[in-house]
């Protein structure tokens, strides 16, 4: 089994240590994806980038997790996964949650924080991903 081990580099990187990480191709690579886009919006924050454009990103961090957790909410109903509605209602609590709700502020005072959203990443992946994988790989 598998377990997510991040490495947080506090100036640029969030990188994968272990790959893959549950199982299933097209959630690894979903997840890898996921890394990468956060990988750029960490370079991007460290570099001082335009509030407009980290606005943007964090618009498309947004839009990437809702197509993310519908493909993820689609396998787990199609297999009648036991776990689908507390899985669902965690990413529903990102969605509608302080991790992506707030705007991004370059003052720091209120807003987006990377590191709480690699940290819940990495946290969910082993609490929902892993067992739904498992429960998916033995079904087939």
């Amino acid at each position: 089994m598998a377990v997510v081990i991040l490495a947080h580099n506090k100036k640029l990187s969030v990188k994968w240590l272990r790959f893959p990480v549950i199982g299933i191709e097209a959630l690894d690579q979903a997840h890898q994806e996921l890394l990468d886009q956060l990988n750029t919006f960490k370079a991007l924050l460290s570099e001082g980038c335009d509030p407009a454009i980290a606005a943007e990103r964090l618009r498309g961090l947004r839009t990437w997790f809702g197509h993310h957790f519908t493909d993820e909410e689609r396998r787990m109903l199609m297999s009648g996964y036991p776990d689908t509605a507390d899985h669902l209602a965690a990413h529903q609590k990102l969605i509608t949650g302080l991790l992506l709700s707030t705007s991004f502020d370059p003052d720091g005072q209120e807003g987006f924080d990377l590191d709480a959203l690699i940290t819940w990443e990495a946290q969910h992946i082993n609490r929902f991903d892993r067992p739904m994988a498992e429960y998916l790989l033995n079904r087939e």
